[in-house]
């Protein structure tokens, strides 16, 4: 399924993320994720009545695979704190749009929480391990001109990885995999920068 949201530009690395996080999602937190067109949210949790049933999360069929990490990683707090009560709905918007409804509060607590689950997450839900404690990399993305600044360049990175087909001598090579998974990052905190400190 992964191969059918995957949109053009995006990293073999970003979408394996996705997939990886929507796999945890559905095994472990009994969320089944399903995509549709929706026109103004970004995704939206039902839970049933029962609480050991599944919970249905639906996202936007148009989302990035950065936006749905995040949507899960943000889903994934929402839950841990308790806010998937029996038939309730959550409705998240896009990312960094604030919420105009009596669950601002709530959101608020969940957005904190998926900032630390995305950072110092050892299991499921977390940034790629080999990136995830980076302290340089942390700052750069904490700031919007830093930011997008390493985003650009290491997308820049990423095309003369391949335009120069340099792929096979540095395929298993740590520099190759931090820098994979440096992009990975950046790209999730670029789409909801909520997530940088």
């Amino acid at each position: 399924m992964a191969a059918e949201l995957r949109l053009r530009g995006e990293s073999h690395t970003l979408v394996s993320q996705e997939a990886r996080l929507r796999e945890h999602l559905e095994q472990d937190l009994g969320v089944r994720v399903r995509f549709a067109p929706l026109d103004d949210v970004r995704a939206l949790l039902v839970s049933p009545q029962r609480d050991d049933a599944a919970k249905a999360l639906v996202v936007a069929g148009d989302a990035s695979a950065a936006e749905r990490i995040y949507l899960y990683v943000h889903v994934a707090a929402h839950m841990a704190l308790g806010h998937h009560l029996p038939l309730v709905t959550i409705v998240e918007g896009a990312p960094g749009l604030s919420h105009l409804s009596d669950d601002a509060h709530a959101h608020g607590a969940a957005e904190k929480l998926a900032r630390a689950m995305w950072w110092e997450n050892d299991g499921g839900l977390g940034a790629p391990r080999r990136v995830q404690r980076s302290a340089v990399l942390r700052g750069l993305v904490s700031r919007s001109p830093t930011r997008s600044a390493l985003h650009r360049t290491l997308l820049v990175l990423r095309a003369a990885y391949y335009d120069l087909r340099i792929e096979r001598a540095l395929e298993g090579s740590r520099l190759a995999s931090w820098l994979r998974d440096a992009l990975c990052v950046t790209a999730v905190v670029s789409a909801a920068p909520q997530l940088s400190d």
